[in-house]
């Protein structure tokens, strides 16, 4: 009797092979082995709209060691994909005006929510919250802004940027440690720079794992340039936008979440702050 299990898109017939509806990967695949890059599992065959995989079973039991395993491997794909590619200052001047303009948004958009309060005469426990915690995130927005204009500076006169091959979703659910580590779920895999999937591991995971050995594993194994350092911490930097509803314990549970989110982020990106780090 064959068993059948179904994972989101995925079908797992008797923990023997997996069944996913996906573009063709063969190319990428192809692209990835001529770069010495195995973290990935290969393609049995294709069958239309579909692909093939082997089965592999999940060992790893703890977040951490994974999400470590996992930043390892990210390593080796920036380092064996990457490459300098020829830019202009418009493209840098767009990163600008997008990050700046959306500086702008939120500090307007927390405006507005303190605007809300003070007329308020019974504020509630969200609004208490928010209120007592409110220097924290111009705080945040001003460290954005300062750090936006040093990245500016440093790549201005630049017309060169590295570039790699990127997975475009990198999150726990999407590694599997077996006899190796491999990275699932390449649909988004493109070419860009390596902080991407930096940024995006982060926001996806904050909440799960201690992300400062995530970094320490990574920076071990490929070194960021300085303007991608900052552009990284800029880019986890930026304070969530916060979503009110119409029950108030799920709003105070947004406004906590908010500021663990700063103060998790100042804690991680404090050693890169370090005078040493300076020098």
């Amino acid at each position: 009797m064959t068993r059948i299990e179904k994972r989101g898109n995925i079908v797992i017939f008797n923990n023997e092979y997996v069944i996913k509806e996906e573009k063709d990967l063969k190319d990428l695949e192809n692209y990835l082995n001529s770069r010495d890059y195995h973290g990935f599992i290969k393609v049995l065959e294709r069958d239309e709209d579909k692909n093939k995989y082997p089965y592999i079973k999940n060992y790893s039991l703890n977040n951490n060691q994974l999400a470590t395993d996992l930043a390892s491997s990210l390593a080796l794909l920036h380092n064996k994909t990457s490459y300098n590619k020829e830019v202009n200052n418009d493209k840098h001047k767009k990163i600008y005006d997008d990050l700046l303009g959306y500086i702008n948004y939120l500090e307007e958009k927390y405006r507005s929510i303190i605007s809300k309060i003070e007329y308020t005469d019974f504020p509630s426990p969200s609004e208490i919250l928010y209120l007592s915690n409110y220097t924290k995130l111009t705080d945040c927005l001003g460290f954005c802004k300062r750090e936006l204009e040093a990245w500016f500076n440093l790549v201005k006169n630049k017309n060169k940027e590295r570039v790699s091959l990127i997975h475009g979703n990198v999150r726990l659910e999407h590694a599997i440690y077996n006899d190796q580590l491999y990275l699932t779920s390449w649909r988004h895999a493109r070419f860009e720079t390596p902080i991407v999937d930096l940024i995006d591991f982060y926001h996806n995971e904050w909440k799960n794992i201690e992300f400062s050995s995530v970094l320490e594993k990574y920076f071990d194994k490929c070194s960021l340039l300085p303007e991608e350092q900052k552009l990284f911490i800029i880019n986890i930097s930026l304070p969530l936008e916060p979503l009110f509803k119409d029950d108030e314990f799920a709003n105070v549970i947004t406004i906590r979440e908010l500021f663990d989110y700063i103060y998790k982020t100042e804690q991680l990106i404090r050693p890169y702050y370090t005078v040493e780090n300076k020098e």
